[in-house]
């Protein structure tokens, strides 16, 4: 049986995604921080692990591109997923009876404006969407309600009393599979992501950066995180592109990358989601 370690409840976000790269016999282990995804994979307790990485409205999660080069993970797959939230309580719950709300502060945030319409509803910060939805019906809460996803909803057997309360609709999280770093790479991959520390020399990221335009290779993502070493002001550049790691034109820009750079670490080959593209 595959085991799959998980950032939250049971019905979060997280879940929706494990359960669709992993449709078959698995287990899903529930866990309370990113920081324990990355433990649970890296010494073996589960296969896989799902990770958000970046929010089309929030931006970057900075602690995962850190997590990533600390506990050697392999990235072996994406997943670009809309964030629907939902108003969801115990059955026979009236909205206007409701005067708490339990959410994760981002989905709060990004609710912002159904909540405004609502002020008397106080606003509790929970650790994850699907645990504050777990959380009500736990504790047989009749005058609150959670933000969480539909997944939650029919799992803990609440109801759903408003759909896609969400400010922004286009509002995606793309997620990472991560496993370990002596994982295959998908020969039939057409993305890669890796890490670089540029040399400490005069346009050091535009050479970088050609490389790459050199070869027409898209690059899709860029970000930048310091070097937590005591050398101050230096980076670890983190690079998506979209070619496979053994697509000659790859090769090509890893070799003429090698003489700007310090330090190359590829992360990961893997099958690119354009779902996203598609809604």
């Amino acid at each position: 049986m595959i085991k799959i370690s998980i950032q939250g409840a049971r019905g979060s976000f997280h879940d929706i995604v494990a359960r669709k790269k992993f449709p078959g016999d698995s287990e899903i282990i529930e866990s309370e921080t990113f920081k324990q995804v990355f433990e649970d994979v890296h010494k073996g307790i589960t296969d896989y692990g799902v990770v958000a990485i970046e929010n089309s409205i929030y931006g970057s999660f900075l602690e995962n591109y850190d997590f990533l080069l600390k506990y050697d993970a392999r990235i072996v797959g994406e997943e670009y997923l809309r964030i629907v939230l939902n108003l969801i309580a115990l059955p026979g719950t009236k909205i206007e009876n409701i005067t708490e709300i339990y959410t994760h502060p981002m989905a709060m945030n990004q609710s912002e404006d159904f909540l405004e319409k609502h002020p008397k509803m106080r606003r509790i910060e929970s650790e994850d969407t699907a645990a504050a939805v777990r959380l009500i019906k736990g504790q047989d809460l009749h005058t609150a309600a959670a933000i969480g996803s539909a997944l939650a909803a029919e799992i803990y057997g609440m109801k759903i009393l408003a759909k896609d309360i969400e400010t922004e609709k286009r509002n995606y999280t793309r997620f990472l599979i991560i496993a370990r770093p002596n994982t295959p790479y998908d020969l039939d991959a057409d993305k890669t992501s890796l890490v670089v520390r540029a040399k400490n020399i005069p346009g050091a990221l535009y050479l970088v950066l050609k490389c790459f335009n050199d070869e027409g290779i898209n690059l899709s993502k860029i970000e930048s995180r310091p070097m937590v070493t005591g050398r101050v002001w230096e980076y670890y550049f983190y690079l998506d592109f979209e070619k496979g790691l053994n697509a000659p034109a790859t090769q090509r820009a890893l070799k003429e990358l090698e003489k700007v750079t310090s330090m190359i670490k590829v992360l990961g080959t893997y099958k690119r989601d354009e779902k996203v593209e598609e809604q």
